[in-house]
């Protein structure tokens, strides 16, 4: 009985499939490399007006997140301003000027001065200081985000036949290409999450 994922079909085609594999491994390398890049510009803290920290464009734009990323974001530093829930840990800094203590904030985050709270200096994915000249005093909101890229591979079997699959997730994004033979796709997909809890 012929198996459909028989080893010969590997033996046949080996220089293909070790290409197939070469070039999986450079691009996974070159992905990892561009995102710790990436991640690591992202991770600086921003500076945010009082006003664009509820305004999903503006707050999007600055932390570098997609709208819909955004709006939860802006809902829920809403809910902060609006009193309905309570910091995590309050501390004083003193400076001239709202916008100054802001910038120090910033700096001293970013170089993890261990005289701030550990809260203020752990490792998040984004992080908002956000000046309040009603109040007089700077919000930090400390951000974590969902890991949102993610490449994917499985088999696929329809018809009776079998596809070995590979495919890339971006957020609520997701393509995949098949192949039967490993020298053309046969087929391909895409697809978009309408709904994730």
């Amino acid at each position: 009985m012929n198996k459909p994922w028989d080893s010969e079909i590997f033996r046949e085609h080996w220089k293909f499939w070790l290409s197939i594999l070469l070039a999986i491994m450079f691009f996974v390398t070159g992905l990892i490399v561009y995102m710790r890049h990436e991640e690591k510009r992202v991770e600086l803290p921003k500076i945010v007006k009082y006003e664009d920290s509820t305004n999903p464009e503006a707050l999007s734009k600055t932390i570098r997140v997609d709208s819909g990323t955004s709006r939860e974001i802006t809902r829920q530093i809403e809910r902060i301003h609006d009193g309905d829930v309570r910091p995590v840990v309050t501390y004083t800094v003193e400076a001239p000027t709202i916008e100054t203590a802001a910038t120090e904030i910033a700096k001293s985050i970013e170089q993890k001065d261990t005289r701030l709270p550990k809260q203020a200096v752990e490792k998040t994915d984004r992080t908002v200081i956000t000046p309040d000249p009603n109040k007089q005093t700077v919000d930090v909101y400390k951000i974590n985000l969902r890991n949102n890229h993610k490449i994917k591979v499985g088999v696929l079997q329809a018809d009776g036949k079998t596809y070995g699959g590979a495919g890339y997730q971006a957020g609520r994004w997701e393509g995949m290409v098949y192949t039967k033979d490993g020298r053309q796709i046969d087929a391909g997909s895409i697809m978009y999450t309408i709904k994730q809890w």
